[in-house]
């Protein structure tokens, strides 16, 4: 054993002096001890090595336990009648030992999680569930067990399900316990975190818990207290998703049980902000529950009672009064206030409206629940307040008219927007008149008010569930067509303005989608002038208009006139040509540094290129609808999002038997609708004038590129523009592949290829300038999005196999070197789920001995002195412990390099059915070098992504990987199985990944011996 060893083992045999002034001595020279290097360095080995005979951190603590236990006892066994300065001085001592054990867990911890879990657990469930201990060192050791250990992810994955439920009980019983001295903040944020552990780590809790829940409720209304309510709700929350799936009935006889409660608690006491956030979620989740997709009865899949109607009522009435005190509080505020109301609110608002409004029904007599007293709800000789409220169209018709104000019209018109987008049918006919002339009057009287954008959305949706509507009489279609016609020409007046625009051109879509007013010249003038920018929307609306309206030969201008038509008359479809590629450019565009608004807006995938290519047919409605028709498969995917409730609410509408389609599988685009229309005729002098105008725009990037300056990013998105209109025009006939790949379009978007090469093998030896990254960034998502591995010919199949040629072996192999190199770059290793610097925390802790404990469990806490701030602790998201997948762990750099090999991955795996310019095997044997043992290492955040990434995309579902390959790209997975074999995220996400790597397995014939091997490997991993 080394000296410094030596000197930490006979400390801690001292720790146990019978004497306290010896022991105080000591405690001292353990402090500078534990901190020493050498003895770290050494503590650190033998806790590494597992070799029970030399001292490590466990054994450390030991000591440090019984020192604890022996200092307890002292204070246990004192005189109680003693001095005020005494009584000081045990407290100080009180404070100075669990400091201490704080102190000694974060310099055992700080390099990485040394001390074993179980001990940790039950060091501190033995001392928080001692009565006597409880008391006094309560409040730090829970404090220990939240930001210590269930902030750690391997406590986290280490936790047993036992230890799980023994968590919740112990800290559910505190949280009941009568007593005014509770921390229930803390306590609380506890509960939280033990419940989304448990859900997430093992089968969850058993539905008995849920009476846990139902006490708090109470407890909350009894004591007129909600600290630390909105942790417990929270926690309500993960526990009811795990358990709705296999327990709806119970979770609904609990939300009938709980949310009269819920709604007394939210309108008699003064709630903060965060606790309303919550009780939205659980309204929601409930209204979820009982009615999945919106279904009102019960043969569409809703659970019905009596009960529940009485509460749907009672939270209708709660939330417009809300809602109504909300516009208030805007009204009447000094400064700036934002006139919406966030969308949680109005999502539950409207579902609500479509449960509760009923043409038969305009008002009702209700049992005002929320607004009786505890005593009245005890006593049932009391009657129940009675109110009369208003339900139907009709009163979000008078809140929209009583009301200039923006504040209480806004949140209405947020509400009628949702409530028909989601659902459309809730709108009878008979409001559609009334409804669309009250939005039609409020149109006009604020054309920049903040209202202005929130009006034209509800339009847009009215315009859409207009559209859909098959049986309205025709007297009813003339009125609408009135108002209609006025609206399409205000909303042509205030398309020059910036800030609505979008609205502005959701609007005008919607009408030309519906079929609401015929299309006049004066539409398509807004494709000509100076009145908008080739904007995201503005190009959407025109490829609408394109597909449904046929476009006129000419647009008389007026004295507003495009510079191109002072000297030359152009057909209005090259006028439309014109302004999208050079909107407000001059002739010379060659030797313009300016770059047209179109090569800088993030457009839909080959969007652009459809209209352009459109427009130069003499047909142009119909080769829009032949390009529209044609289904996008193949595309790359975002990774899936976590799954949403919606998945839940399907399987309760399946298990109804109201709806079958989950018992047939339905293969989507197994018939292709539309072919390839060969023999459509071009307008060749528009051909023409369209090659000349790409041709000028390229130029125009190339003649200013510098590889220091130029945005890799813009001549990326140019050379797709070119390559895209080659791949349109060869899908419907006009030109053959071969003469694309030779024209002067496809040599122009060569030269800009090269161009971002040269921008890629500058950032090659600069991998930490972080001002290019962005940019890099962009040009790799935009490289990838133009990747098709559709089976199917279509025009973004034809077109990702141009941008594929234009790919050297150069720019290819320097991004996979660049991936290396990002890949092998050092950074400081992360230890998952601390969020303090442990050298800060250091400092702080030994502050702390000389320092009244922040935070007591047992402590007199009146419910006004705790602040939001305090209550509201940390938000959901970052109670437990943190993914080692989370995105925060990465950095600009990181996902730079995840997105390059999502790009590398998707070149070689359609490779094989494209003539390239490099040589696909050698890339993927630089990638697969990335998975060596030499350069990957699972442990850090940024290569289990990489190897995840490698996992799913490399092997591709139409052209497998070699199997020599796979056998490469599985060895890493035994590893990365035991490393997060108890981490139920990352192991869900593996699982998921993996998929492709089976379909490869089952193509290895001429290989057998490779695909033994790779199916072994694989077999033996997952464990059958």
């Amino acid at each position: 054993m080394s000296l410094a060893l030596n000197d930490l083992l006979i400390c801690c045999r001292q720790l146990e002096h019978d004497r306290a002034t010896e022991r105080r001595k000591e405690v001292e020279k353990f402090k500078r001890l534990i901190r020493d290097p050498e003895t770290v360095q050494h503590l650190d080995k033998h806790s590494d090595s597992k070799q029970g005979k030399y001292l490590n951190w466990d054994a450390v603590f030991r000591f440090l336990q019984k020192y604890i236990q022996k200092e307890t006892e002292c204070l246990r066994t004192a005189k109680p009648n003693v001095s005020a300065s005494t009584q000081t001085s045990r407290q100080k001592k009180m404070q100075e030992i669990s400091s201490l054990v704080r102190y000694f867990i974060k310099c055992a911890n700080k390099r990485a999680p040394r001390l074993k879990c179980q001990e940790l657990l039950i060091f501190i469930m033995e001392t928080v569930k001692d009565s006597y201990n409880g008391v006094i060192y309560g409040a730090d050791y829970s404090n220990i067990l939240l930001k210590d250990i269930l902030s750690v992810r391997k406590y986290w994955c280490e936790i047993s399900q036992q230890q799980w439920l023994d968590l919740f009980s112990v800290y559910f019983r505190l949280y009941l316990k009568p007593s005014q001295d509770i921390n229930r903040v803390l306590v609380a944020r506890i509960i939280h975190a033990v419940t989304k552990g448990c859900c997430s780590q093992t089968d969850g809790l058993n539905s008995k818990f849920l009476d846990f829940f139902t006490k708090a409720i109470q407890y909350a209304r009894q004591e007129k207290s909600s600290v630390g309510l909105n942790h417990i709700l929270a926690a309500l929350i993960i526990f009811l998703k795990t358990l709705a799936v296999n327990f709806r009935i119970r979770v609904c006889e609990l939300g009938d049980e709980i949310l009269p409660t819920l709604l007394y608690i939210w309108a008699q006491h003064r709630l903060n902000d965060s606790l309303k956030e919550v009780l939205i979620e659980l309204f929601q989740l409930q209204i979820y529950i009982h009615h999945p997709k919106g279904a009102k009865t019960h043969d569409k899949g809703a659970y019905e009672s009596t009960k529940w109607q009485s509460i749907l009522y009672n939270l209708y009435d709660l939330l417009v009064n809300e809602i109504s005190h909300i516009g208030s509080r805007g009204k009447y505020s000094s400064g700036s206030r934002n006139i919406a109301v966030k969308e949680n609110l109005i999502e539950l608002m409207a579902d609500i409206c479509h449960q509760v409004f009923n043409e038969d029904t305009r008002s009702l007599e209700i049992s005002q629940s929320y607004a009786t007293t505890q005593r009245q709800s005890t006593d049932d000789n009391i009657p129940c307040k009675r109110r009369k409220i208003e339900l139907g169209w009709g009163v979000i018709k008078d809140y929209l008219q009583k009301s200039q104000n923006d504040f209480n019209i806004v949140p209405w018109l947020q509400i009628a927007t949702q409530l028909i987008s989601k659902y459309p049918a809730s709108l009878p006919n008979c409001e559609l008149s009334p409804l669309l002339l009250i939005l039609y009057q409020l149109l006009p009287q604020q054309r920049h008010g903040e209202r202005t954008p929130y009006v034209l959305q509800c339009l847009t949706k009215v315009a859409l569930c207009q559209g859909k509507k098959s049986n309205l009489e025709s007297s009813q279609k003339s009125e609408l067509l009135k108002l209609w016609t006025k609206i399409w020409c205000i909303t042509f007046r205030g398309i020059s303005s910036e800030q609505i625009q979008t609205e502005n051109f959701g609007l005008l879509r919607a009408i030309i989608q519906g079929s609401l007013v015929e299309v006049d010249r004066e539409f398509w003038k807004l494709f000509t002038g100076s009145a908008c920018r080739p904007s995201s929307p503005a190009v959407c609306c025109l490829t609408l208009a394109l597909a449904i309206c046929v476009v006129p030969e000419t647009a008389k201008m007026g004295a507003e006139q495009n510079i191109y038509e002072v000297n030359r008359n152009f057909t209005l479809k090259e006028s439309i040509m014109r302004w999208l590629l050079f909107y407000q450019l001059e002739d010379d565009i060659e030797d313009s540094t300016v770059l047209p608004p179109i090569l800088q807006s993030k457009l839909p995938h080959l969007m652009l290129e459809k209209i352009l290519v459109s427009l130069t047919m003499k047909n142009c409605k119909a080769a829009m609808n032949v390009f529209q028709s044609v289904p996008e498969g193949g595309q790359p995917h975002k990774d899936k999002e976590e799954s949403s409730f919606s998945e839940v609410e399907e399987l309760f509408l399946q298990t109804t038997f109201d709806r079958m389609d989950f018992l047939t599988i339905v293969k989507e685009c197994a018939v292709e609708k539309y072919q390839s229309s060969i023999g459509f005729s071009v307008h060749s002098n528009l051909k023409e004038s369209l090659d000349s105008y790409l041709l000028k725009l390229s130029e125009q990037l190339l003649n200013n590129y510098s590889s220091e300056v130029t945005n890799s990013e813009t001549l990326v998105r140019c050379s797709v523009l070119l390559v895209g209109v080659l791949g349109c025009y060869c899908y419907v006939g006009v030109i053959t592949e071969v003469e694309a790949c030779t024209s002067e379009l496809f040599q122009k978007a060569k030269s800009l290829m090269q161009c971002s090469g040269e921008c890629i093998s500058l950032f090659k030896n600069k991998t930490n300038e972080e001002s290019r990254i962005g940019s890099l960034r962009n040009m790799m998502q935009i490289c990838t999005s133009c990747l098709c591995n559709y089976n199917k010919k279509n025009a973004n199949k034809i077109t990702s196999g141009f941008f594929l040629r234009l790919l050297t072996s150069k720019l290819m192999n320097d991004i996979a070197d660049i991936c290396k190199s990002l890949a092998s770059f050092m950074k400081k290793p992360v230890d998952y789920g601390e969020r303090e610097s442990v050298e800060d925390g250091t400092d702080d802790h030994l502050r702390e001995i000389n320092a009244p404990s922040s935070m007591d469990l047992f402590h007199d806490y009146p419910a006004g002195d705790v602040s939001d701030s305090a209550e509201c602790g940390e938000c959901q998201s970052t109670i437990g412990a943190m993914n080692p997948l989370a995105e925060e762990y990465l950095s600009k750099q990181d996902l730079l390099l995840l997105d390059m090999l999502k790009f590398l991955c998707t070149c070689i795996t359609i490779s094989q059915t494209n003539t390239l310019s490099f040589r696909a095997a050698d890339i993927r044997k630089k990638l697969l070098l990335l998975v060596d043992s030499s350069i990957l290492d699972l442990t850090k955040s940024l290569h289990l992504h990489m190897y995840l990434v490698l996992l799913k995309e490399l092997p591709g579902k139409e052209c497998p990987l070699p199997m020599e390959d796979v056998v490469e790209l599985l060895k890493p997975l035994s590893l990365v199985c035991s490393l997060y074999r108890r981490d139920q995220d990352v192991c869900t996400t593996i699982l998921n990944h993996a998929l492709h790597v089976v379909t490869n397995l089952d193509h290895g014939s001429v290989d057998t011996e490779n695909t033994r091997d790779a199916q072994g490997q694989f077999l033996t991993v997952i464990g059958i």
